[in-house]
């Protein structure tokens, strides 16, 4: 068994666990009824985020990983934490015997929320930098070529903050064209 195939067993078991949560949350919302009043901006996140961890392990796999060292994997698992707990926030674990509001789910969850996506982002663009540094190659290059990661950082980061619905709607939209656009490339 090469260290690639190794180290994606447990990168697999935690994208497991991450999609998991997720699911469980969903599944106690769905069986609590009418007390869960729904709202869709926890929904459409959690979907953002489902698309995102399976893009990103899907992403992961490169033949070249086959000599993989545990310097080179923890990068990829300090991400994948990172993503397993951006999941676990995403929907609520449990339902108050008083019931739920999604809309206020969301508004107490946000700020976490959107700094581990900003997180997650930001350490994926950080391990590229760190990596074309020590290749010797041009960093105006990479940052160059990361434009809309840079973009797409910014809007995750402006979340945090700005706590207006319409621009989280707007935001969630465009957002969700990254991973959108990759899923319908990645089925033909």
């Amino acid at each position: 068994m090469s260290a690639f195939e190794y180290t994606s067993v447990m990168a697999s078991i935690i994208v497991g666990l991450a999609l998991v949560d997720i699911l469980v949350s969903l599944n106690r919302l769905i069986r609590a009824g009418g007390a869960v009043r729904w709202h869709w901006a926890a929904p459409a996140t959690a979907l953002l985020v489902s698309l995102t961890v399976i893009q990103i392990w899907w992403g992961s796999y490169s033949p070249r990983d086959a000599a993989m060292t545990i310097g080179q994997f923890l990068p990829l698992l300090v991400e994948l934490v990172i993503l397993f707990l951006l999941a676990a926030a995403a929907l609520p674990d449990e339902i108050p015997p008083g019931g739920l509001d999604l809309r206020i789910y969301y508004d107490r969850n946000g700020r976490y929320f959107w700094s581990l996506f900003t997180a997650a982002l930001g350490w994926l663009i950080v391990m590229q930098v760190v990596e074309t540094l020590a290749n010797g190659e041009d960093l105006g290059g990479l940052l160059e070529n990361r434009l809309v990661d840079l973009a797409v950082l910014a809007v995750f980061a402006s979340l945090i903050f700005i706590r207006r619905l319409w621009w989280h709607a707007v935001a969630l939209a465009l957002l969700a064209t990254g991973p959108i656009g990759w899923l319908s490339r990645s089925l033909g």
